[in-house]
């Protein structure tokens, strides 16, 4: 078969051209250091290196937001540990300023401790995390989700989901607790009350530690008289009366105008005592012998100490009608306190562990996220990374190739007719 030397020039050329364009694309791997410079190259190894980019830059993200997660929780974590520090410190404070031998001195003393401590457990419960946002706040990401009133009554004003961030396609996790939960919900013998009217209560107890008793006992010789200071409106009133002849719950309810509701309800009780009732309005109490007690008082309305209670009883000597002693609601005894103080730290214990335990939950998470990110980013190699030995191996051996070719050609293209006719 014959061929011209047009087109042996041509296919040369074409062959040269095509040479050029595998060394150009060899020259372009080894400098980006990647296999698919182009799309067009591979065009479903590209495809598939698109999708695990995707998938890699979805895990970097998770794996931002699961370090966010553990940040918060890791703060949540200390502010409860500090919580449930100065609670028990508050336990301490009640077991040494609940005895005989301390004055009232000394309880003001404690009680400015204690108006301190609310203060610092305030501030605990509006802690924030590093870009400013509550964390005991819920959804809320108020700088103040607790916020006290002129008269030291705190209240919340977050909200009650808790916040969470997506670690993987289809788990979510609490970055904090609810506060509402934490401090506000705090389970005092079947009573809910807050962290903070916990502290109020037992510094209102040592403020009126000297002024109200929460019983009394008298002689049946002596008997006792009482002044029910009720509410206008009908308001339920029960203690514990013990006589001669037995012990028994009574309660009725009454109100400012007159106590005759409690007054037949201690007659029906059996228990040895009388009431009738006075000139002056009185609740008069006498048996025939042993002794009367009143204790275990329980106002409606009161389940907390107060300040200053309004209502109560003033109880006399019926032989010349001056006040013996003042008794209160139970609430406000000191006696009261140690169970309300024990259910605080109780609950504050019980959100660190939760807390701890969601803690736990994502420093499990971030193993997962991290071996899923290694398996990704070793396929996202495998399918961009080139084998730089090898092209350079092939650089090599195309260039020598390109060389001769080049000088074959250029021996063969310089010959004419007459030098094969010699």
């Amino acid at each position: 078969m014959s061929i011209s030397t047009r087109l042996f020039s041509l296919q040369m050329l074409d062959q040269f051209k095509f040479i050029e364009g595998r060394l150009q694309d060899i020259q372009t791997q080894i400098a980006t250091g990647s296999r698919i410079p182009q799309s067009s190259d591979e065009p479903m190894d590209a495809v598939t290196l698109s999708a695990r980019n995707e998938l890699d830059q979805r895990i970097n993200q998770y794996q931002k937001n699961l370090g966010k997660v553990s940040d918060r929780l890791g703060l949540v974590d200390s502010t409860l540990e500090e919580a449930v520090n100065i609670s028990i410190r508050l336990k301490e404070l009640f077991v040494a300023s609940n005895t005989g031998t301390v004055t009232q001195v000394e309880r003001m003393a404690v009680r400015e401790e204690v108006m301190q401590i609310k203060s610092t457990l305030l501030g605990l419960a509006n802690a924030t995390d590093s870009s400013g946002d509550a964390l005991f706040g819920g959804f809320s990401t108020e700088a103040r989700p607790f916020r006290e009133d002129m008269n030291g009554k705190v209240s919340y004003h977050g909200d009650g989901g808790e916040h969470t961030l997506s670690v993987s396609e289809s788990i979510k996790l609490q970055t904090s607790i609810n506060g509402a939960n934490v401090f506000m919900e705090i389970d005092a013998a079947g009573r809910k009350k807050t962290a903070f009217d916990i502290l109020d209560g037992m510094a209102n107890s040592m403020l009126t530690n000297d002024v109200f008793s929460q019983s009394i006992t008298a002689d049946a010789s002596d008997g006792l008289e009482l002044d029910f200071h009720a509410a206008r409106t009908t308001q339920n009133w029960s203690f514990t009366l013990s006589g001669p002849d037995g012990v028994a719950n009574v309660s009725a309810g009454i109100n400012s105008q007159t106590p005759s509701a409690l007054i037949a309800e201690i007659n029906n009780a059996q228990v040895g005592v009388s009431a009738s009732l006075t000139t002056e309005g009185r609740v008069s109490l006498s048996a025939t012998q042993g002794s009367i007690e009143i204790s275990n008082i329980e106002i409606e309305g009161y389940d907390n100490a107060q300040t200053e209670p309004v209502f109560y009883v003033s109880a006399h000597d019926p032989s010349n009608g001056e006040q013996l002693m003042k008794l209160s609601d139970s609430s406000q005894g000191l006696d009261s306190i140690g169970p309300d103080l024990d259910a605080l730290i109780s609950a504050l214990a019980l959100a660190r562990t939760t807390a701890g335990a969601r803690l736990r939950n994502a420093e499990s998470q971030e193993a997962v996220l991290q071996s899923r990110s290694i398996a990704v980013q070793t396929e996202i190699g495998d399918l961009k990374d080139a084998d730089i030995e090898s092209l350079i191996t092939e650089l090599q051996t195309i260039l020598v190739n390109r060389d001769a070719a080049r000088q074959t050609y250029t021996s063969v293209s310089n010959q004419s007719l007459f030098d094969f006719l010699r």
